[in-house]
């Protein structure tokens, strides 16, 4: 495998112009207002274009989808009526976003494109698919399912992108990516990108795509990112929804995000916080699909400024202009926290990150992700004095 570990800072006269997209993409790069592509567009994008297999090392938020989006947009034939690429995401969320935003850069290509996913019916999605797209995003689960009924015609695949690889494994969706991946056809182009690289999304690769693949590494070798400002507030338990309050308050959070280590608090702190005149809502797994959407858009819009969240949101949910995350439950190992602080600090922007400790160990172990990271993580004092109140946690 071809290692090009880029460590060095984007080039920052590059232009999309340089990247030898075609008069269409180039048009859809000018109606978003696009100014210069990100470091992974940059890297991805010119050897995307020549066909090589590749895997970007890089975190959320980073243009990924525009990475590959791009050189698929390219080579693909819209006159075709098959299905030429498939994107394989850990989510229901993150397939409807993959699949909004390549149908927004294809508006000018006229390429079609579909999400099928669970939480839906799965006649309504086989009768879009009678549609015939060019590109289909999915999860593991309703790709699947659509395979084993044979509604899903993949023989004249081209391209293959697994994105959020190491999400994917975690939820446990190792064995359906390997099914799913044997079943297609091996002349293809195939693109993994994954936020961290363990052994098993290594032995994939080695398995499932070409020798002379390209392993593209733009996570700067850090696990976190500068733009984050990181802070800790040490609160007694008792005192914490009232400290999150003050904090929510005195910083006057516009777009922040909290998380939450269980599904029940995140209900209970979200009424707690309404209930303190906080525009908030809960975000969870266990919620409808339909609940989950208006909640999305809710916060989004602006209609609502605290999103309480499970981990469901610390990965693979590209929410612009989130100024801030506040760890009300500490997270449970370092890599969790990594992604819950990126959350914020997208695109260049700056962004705080304020972890409640609420006991010796858990000071410690910010020390620990001191270390790992790279990054100070400072003390700072509570707002202001607050009452402990009779506030029974879930």
């Amino acid at each position: 495998m071809h290692e090009h570990v880029f460590m060095q800072r984007k080039d920052e006269n590059m232009k999309f112009e340089d990247l030898k997209l075609n008069n269409a993409l180039l048009a859809a790069v000018h109606r978003k207002g696009f100014e210069k592509p990100t470091e992974i567009q940059e890297k991805i994008i010119p050897l995307a274009l020549e066909g090589r297999d590749l895997i970007g090392q890089a975190r959320t938020g980073t243009g990924k989808t525009a990475a590959f989006g791009f050189p698929i947009l390219q080579r693909i034939n819209p006159a075709s009526h098959v299905i030429e690429a498939l994107v394989v995401v850990p989510t229901r969320e993150l397939a409807l976003q993959v699949k909004e935003e390549l149908a927004d850069l294809a508006r000018e290509s006229r390429v079609q494109c579909m999400a099928v996913f669970g939480g839906q019916s799965i006649n309504v999605q086989a009768q879009h698919l009678q549609r015939k797209p060019s590109i289909v995003v999915g999860t593991p689960g309703r790709l699947m399912d659509f395979m084993r009924q044979r509604v899903l015609d993949f023989k004249h695949l081209k391209f293959l992108v697994l994105d959020e690889a190491d999400k994917m494994f975690d939820m446990g969706f190792q064995e359906d990516i390997q099914m799913i991946v044997s079943q297609l056809p091996k002349e293809r182009q195939t693109m993994l990108f994954s936020a961290t690289m363990p052994e098993p999304i290594r032995r994939l690769a080695e398995v499932h795509m070409k020798q002379d693949k390209e392993y593209i590494n733009v996570s700067e070798d850090k696990l976190t990112v500068d733009e984050v400002d990181q802070y800790f507030i040490a609160v007694d338990h008792k005192q914490k929804v009232s400290m999150l309050s003050a904090l929510l308050k005195h910083k006057n959070v516009q777009r922040g995000v909290v998380f939450c280590r269980t599904q029940r608090t995140v209900d209970w702190l979200s009424r707690m916080l309404r209930g303190k005149g906080i525009r908030a809502e809960a975000m969870h797994g266990a919620q409808r699909q339909t609940q989950r959407n208006r909640v999305l858009d809710a916060f989004k819009s602006g209609r609502t400024n605290i999103l309480v969240s499970t981990n469901l949101v610390s990965r693979g949910l590209h929410i612009e202009d989130i100024t801030h995350v506040i760890n009300f439950d500490f997270p449970q190992e370092p890599e969790t926290y990594v992604h819950r602080i990126g959350r914020t600090a997208r695109q260049g922007k700056r962004g705080e990150a304020i972890t409640f400790c609420t006991n010796l160990l858990e000071v410690q172990e910010l020390k620990k992700i001191e270390d790992i990271t790279g990054a100070r993580i400072k003390e700072i004092r509570p707002v202001q004095k607050v009452q402990a109140q009779p506030v029974h946690a879930p």
